[in-house]
């Protein structure tokens, strides 16, 4: 028994340091979400002398000295950490991010490549990263990066189609799985086009997101329109990203005497921005547009009316969710099952 007491106070003498860093790292923590920077750093550089080698500790610090904005401290913690632990993904892109703020571009676009390799973020994330934002499309980043914060590509039916017919419309988008993205339509309302669905189609990878988003359309009218959308970024940063136009040709005979469609919608209801993460039914409003979204099984209805417009969530091409909209400027009760909901 005496030889155990023995044990655990020279266990316990061992331990003070590290108990000691681990009170201190507390403290750090705390310190730097009050926004207090400078006191954060010195409660980690204390948490240090308890732990000397531990690359984390190193790397709060100089998250802190960097928001206090000694950047040339931040750095130097960085690459002794770097030094040390060569695979240390985070250092990198760390120090990526505080060369340049620096100005020292190459040197950061070398720092970044190498966390890329190791897979600590991906481009996309990176794409979003304040600090790497103003560099995206300049050399040497735009081997590294993505041009933008998000990848679009859209395409549209080759050549002509007649009235009556099907038209699809479709993106193509990439971006980091944090952001939230809109999709509007801008300029004249063609008057040719009435959208009849809109299917969304996620594949999730390491750092990024995947979306097809189709635009299911039935041509009403004889026409050359052309269609012009954008991808609007609303977190975490605030951009836009113009699409290119789109050029739909519709034909039709000579004695064709229909009218003009109801307008396409400018705001383009994304199932994906929409649906409910648990799968329960949700509802509101889209400016013109009324929708709902839920359970596969379950078809909506607006003050006892179908959806004219048909949404659809796919992951991997399985339907994940699904409900409708309506282009309704006025207030109504949407139903499913027994869910209701009133939209004002």
């Amino acid at each position: 028994m005496i030889l155990l007491l023995g044990l655990l106070a020279c266990a316990d003498e061992q331990l003070a340091p590290l108990k000691g860093a681990l009170s201190d790292y507390e403290v750090g923590r705390a310190a730097l979400a009050e926004g207090q920077p400078a006191r954060a750093a010195e409660a980690f550089a204390a948490a240090r002398k308890g732990d000397p080698t531990s690359p984390v500790l190193a790397l709060w610090e100089a998250r802190a000295r960097a928001a206090a904005g000694d950047l040339a401290a931040s750095e130097a913690l960085a690459s002794g950490v770097i030094t040390a632990h060569p695979d240390a993904g985070l250092a990198w892109y760390n120090r990526a991010a505080w060369r340049m703020r620096l100005g020292r571009t190459d040197e950061a676009a070398a720092d970044l490549r190498q966390a890329l390799t190791l897979g600590v973020r991906s481009p996309y994330e990176a794409a979003i990263d304040p600090d790497f934002a103003p560099a995206l499309g300049t050399p040497p980043f735009a081997e590294l990066l993505p041009p933008g914060p998000v990848y679009v590509r859209a395409d549209a039916p080759p050549g002509a189609v007649f009235v009556g017919s099907d038209v699809a419309v479709s993106f193509e988008v990439i971006a980091a799985p944090a952001v939230a993205l809109t999709l509007r339509r801008s300029g004249d309302d063609p008057g040719c086009l009435r959208l009849e669905g809109v299917v969304e189609d996620e594949k999730r990878g390491a750092g990024f997101r995947a979306r097809r988003v189709e635009l299911r359309m039935r041509a009403s009218a004889p026409c050359v329109a052309t269609l012009h959308f954008e991808v609007e970024v609303s977190a975490p940063v605030f951009t836009t990203v113009a699409v290119p136009p789109l050029l739909v040709h519709v034909e039709a005979p000579s004695s064709f005497a229909g009218t003009a469609s109801e307008a396409l919608p400018a705001d383009v209801p994304l199932p994906g921005a929409l649906a409910s993460a648990d799968g329960a039914w949700a509802g509101g409003r889209l400016r013109t547009l009324v929708w709902a979204m839920g359970r596969a099984d379950e078809a909506p209805t607006l003050e006892g009316r179908s959806a004219p417009i048909r949404l659809e969530l796919r992951a991997d091409g399985e339907t994940r969710a699904a409900g409708g909209a309506w282009l309704s400027p006025e207030a109504g009760t949407l139903r499913a099952g027994g869910w209701s909901l009133l939209v004002e």
